[in-house]
């Protein structure tokens, strides 16, 4: 019996989420020709991805923001450059650790040979 109550709860509160996941309606003004989502009673001006309003008097971006094969090109250069000045400055970092453990051996040498002395 409890169970059963369990799980009626469940389906009431999982419909109601399930419910809510529908995307508002849309209106649009006549006038203004601005679009509204209608959420309940309320309506709430609606935007495009760049952040301006959805409506037609106001001018979307007209420019062509699409990557050509230049740009790609040239930001394929720039990954090419930047792994190799990368790989120069690891090889420097590998030299200066070898030339300090080098160093540190011959401490630990003199330091051996001072004390079998």
């Amino acid at each position: 019996m409890i169970k059963s109550a369990v799980i009626v709860g469940l389906l009431v509160l999982a419909t109601r989420a399930m419910a809510q996941e529908a995307p508002p309606a849309t209106w649009r003004d006549p006038d203004t020709r601005c679009v509204y989502l209608k959420v309940g009673d309320a309506l709430s001006l609606r935007y495009r991805r760049d952040g301006t309003p959805d409506c037609a008097s106001v001018q979307q971006d007209s420019t062509d923001a699409s990557i050509t094969r230049g740009d790609l090109r040239e930001a394929t250069q720039q990954i090419v450059r930047s792994i190799e000045e990368l790989r120069r400055d690891i090889a420097a970092v590998r030299r200066e650790m070898e030339r300090t453990r080098n160093e540190l051996e011959n401490i630990r040498r003199e330091t051996r040979s001072l004390q079998a002395q």
